[in-house]
């Protein structure tokens, strides 16, 4: 294949899998698994986007991958393509039910603008507004009768770059859809030690497995790590040393763990003290009002124990209801105790009155007017592991 008689093409797929059942990852290997020898396959990309989409799916991810052919193949290709679709999604009829997959494929022959990740993975985007910026690229597109919703996902994850941070994660799929996966807790254990560079995949206070999911879905496991060398030997591990062996797998990098979805650290001072609701939520009221759920283990438990006029730092994400749900905390300052100076007699100053200087009620010594305190901060703090967004970096990753 020479230089001059090839040609890139980004393709993207998006919202096939409906809330309880269905793969998009596992549609998508598929795909590309029935394409791959007439092309060449590289940079396949899973990508998270912003979370309180309204018609988001489970992990709300999409699927990218560059794929380099001769101009005179892409016609041949293209007729692939439209086969596998058709055969994959000839079932669905128009539907209203507003969590009804509307699965859109597309073939990017000019890579979309990165503004268009970056707006889908930090607001709501409307399937009007983007279909209209989509109309200074030349692009073939797949659809159902259901709808074109899906086109929103495939042309972010065609797009993002991941030049700001990004990850990686090794997917493996299986045969059997209904049966219990067999991936052994100690096992994930194991990996997590012999390969440091993975993360995520175990939460030690819970002493569970995070990398198999628990729905009725294709995916084996996932592992996700900072390297592509070390996602695939933990795979190869596991498969190695008694896990189920997958039918399938495939390397992905991905936006997950990288923030993306967040745009800056906020800093803040408590305007009352917090409010503790049934069930052990927290809301805490600055200029802004912030929520931190039971579920938050070391954020809840640092909201429960700040006071009004704290200083803190927060990373969070705005629901559409205006709450912050806060995904990271620290407290900066806290002034705790509050209390007169003692005196070099060793009795404790008290007030004359107001803006009047302390006196000594054993020596007579008289002082000016002042507190003392202590003074208390914190570290960040984040999540368990099993509540944390795809999106959230922990905070082992890097210093925030």
């Amino acid at each position: 294949m020479t230089k001059s008689s090839c040609q890139e093409i980004w393709l993207a797929l998006d919202d096939t899998d409906e809330r309880e059942f269905g793969c998009t990852t596992f549609d998508f290997n598929n795909l590309l698994e029935s394409i791959e020898s007439n092309c060449e396959i590289t940079d396949v990309r899973l990508v998270r986007l912003w979370p309180f989409a309204a018609r988001r799916t489970r992990g709300n991810a999409a699927l990218a991958a560059k794929i380099t052919c001769t101009e005179s193949s892409w016609p041949r290709i293209s007729d692939s393509i439209t086969i596998w679709f058709n055969n994959r999604f000839s079932m669905l009829e128009p539907d209203d039910s507003k969590h009804s997959a509307q699965p859109v494929l597309v073939a990017f022959h000019e890579r979309p603008a990165e503004k268009l990740y970056w707006d889908t993975v930090r607001s709501e985007v409307t399937l009007e507004n983007r279909v209209l910026e989509l109309e200074e690229y030349r692009f073939d597109s797949w659809f159902s009768p259901r709808g074109m919703n899906g086109i929103i996902g495939a042309s972010a994850a065609a797009a993002w770059r991941g030049g700001n941070d990004f990850t990686w994660e090794y997917i493996a799929w299986r045969t059997d859809t209904n049966s219990i996966r067999n991936v052994p807790e100690k096992l994930v254990k194991n990996m997590s030690k012999r390969y440091p560079l993975t993360f995520m995949n175990r939460d030690p206070n819970a002493g569970k497995s995070l990398i198999a999911p628990r729905t009725p879905c294709p995916v084996l496991y996932g592992v996700r790590g900072e390297s592509s060398k070390s996602v695939e030997s933990a795979h190869k591990y596991l498969q190695e040393n008694g896990a189920e062996l997958a039918k399938s797998g495939r390397l992905h990098r991905t936006n997950q763990a990288s923030d993306d979805h967040i745009e800056s650290i906020e800093s803040a001072i408590l305007s009352t003290n917090p409010k503790i609701l049934e069930g052990g939520h927290v809301i805490l009221f600055t200029d802004r009002k912030l929520a931190s759920f039971s579920e938050g283990g070391p954020i809840n438990k640092l909201a429960q124990s700040m006071k009004e006029g704290d200083s803190i730092e927060w990373i969070g994400l705005e629901s559409p209801d205006g709450t912050i749900h806060l995904e990271k905390l620290k407290l900066v300052n806290g002034i705790r105790n509050l209390r007169r100076p003692v005196c070099s007699c060793g009795a404790r100053f008290k007030s004359k009155g107001k803006s009047q200087d302390l006196k000594c009620p054993n020596c007579k010594s008289v002082s000016a007017d002042r507190w003392e305190s202590d003074s208390l901060s914190s570290d960040w703090v984040e999540s368990p592991p099993q509540y944390r967004r795809h999106l959230s970096k922990p905070i082992s990753r890097e210093k925030v």
